[in-house]
């Protein structure tokens, strides 16, 4: 890839703190302003804040802010107001340590949810500066809840729209329905009754949940990618057997009665027994010990991907 093209690729600007424990109030107060502060300017896309992965309580965060573009990038990076506020970061961690505040530069992004609420408002034209004030307020209100994981938020994509999109996520459903229920959003909801003309919210579950257990330490449920690596290595065999075998029973039916037929039996196959067997058989991959994640990663995904040829070949033969 050139440099130009690249150039023009989207990118993120992570930053990763650990902050003292005496700063964890001033902190929240900084990444709610920092989650914003790029939300006017040009190439800006989304910014999300998370705790550390599987560390419930923990004293390091990380921010970023994706874009799209390294011009645009660069540009917000290289500014006066992202300068002063990473200055006020560095007297939020431990001088002390050489790690204990970071940015890096990095190419796309990927996120692992926990409980999450989604957020859309659409904003009253002419708004979104006051509404840009408003959401940093109640980002800042969110973060003293316990249980809270981080946060997304996204202004509008162009001119033609107005509605932000806001992630909020905490540990566990208990946790954020404590705050969705609490007196101070209600408060900072009638605030922003001027700025708004609707807004929604739903719970987003994991990926495909109910077949993948969580884990008991830290809540998480298993990564995306591993749950969609394992649901496609049952569902082929399914499908596969279905149309060479079920579909020339299924002529007295048009298209697509055939193929909802076709699709209940596939969805039952997979809720019971398929799923069930093959997440105990590869609980090991989808919920490994923290101090073995990154062999375990690896191997666990070579061996789906191994499946992946052999269902391929044999059924290549079969059929």
């Amino acid at each position: 890839m050139n440099s130009a093209t690249h150039d023009r690729s989207p990118v993120s600007l992570v930053t990763t703190l650990k902050v003292r424990p005496d700063a964890v109030a001033e902190f929240s107060s900084w990444h709610a302003t920092m989650m914003t502060a790029a939300a006017g300017r040009e190439g800006f896309i989304s910014a999300e804040l998370n705790a550390a992965a599987g560390s419930t309580g923990s004293s390091q965060w990380t921010l970023s802010q994706h874009f799209r573009s390294a011009v645009a990038m660069e540009a917000w990076r290289s500014s006066p107001r992202h300068r002063e506020l990473l200055e006020k970061a560095r007297t939020l961690v431990d001088q002390n340590d050489a790690a204990a505040i970071s940015e890096e530069q990095i190419a796309g992004d990927s996120v692992d949810g926990l409980v999450t609420e989604v957020v859309t408002t659409y904003v009253r034209p002419g708004k979104d500066s006051e509404y840009q004030r408003w959401a940093e307020k109640i980002h800042r209100a969110e973060a003293a809840f316990p249980g809270y994981r981080g946060g997304f938020l996204q202004p509008p994509a162009s001119d033609r729209q107005h509605y932000w999109t806001t992630l909020v996520r905490f540990t566990t459903a208990e946790q954020l329905d404590a705050w969705l229920d609490s007196d101070v959003r209600r408060d900072l909801l009638r605030e922003h009754a001027e700025l708004v003309k609707t807004w929604e919210h739903h719970r987003m579950p994991s990926a495909f949940s109910g077949w993948f257990p969580s884990d008991p330490a830290s809540g998480n449920s298993p990564p995306a990618w591993k749950q969609s690596m394992l649901v496609l290595l049952m569902l082929f065999p399914i499908v596969a057997l279905e149309i060479h075998y079920l579909r020339p029973h299924l002529t007295a039916f048009n298209s697509a009665e055939a193929t909802f037929i076709g699709n209940i039996i596939s969805v039952v196959l997979l809720a019971w027994p398929a799923m069930p067997l093959l997440v105990r058989f590869m609980r090991w991959w989808i919920l490994p010990a923290a101090d073995r994640s990154k062999w375990i990663d690896g191997a666990g995904a070579a061996l789906v991907t191994a499946l992946y040829a052999i269902e391929l070949v044999t059924f290549s033969y079969l059929l």
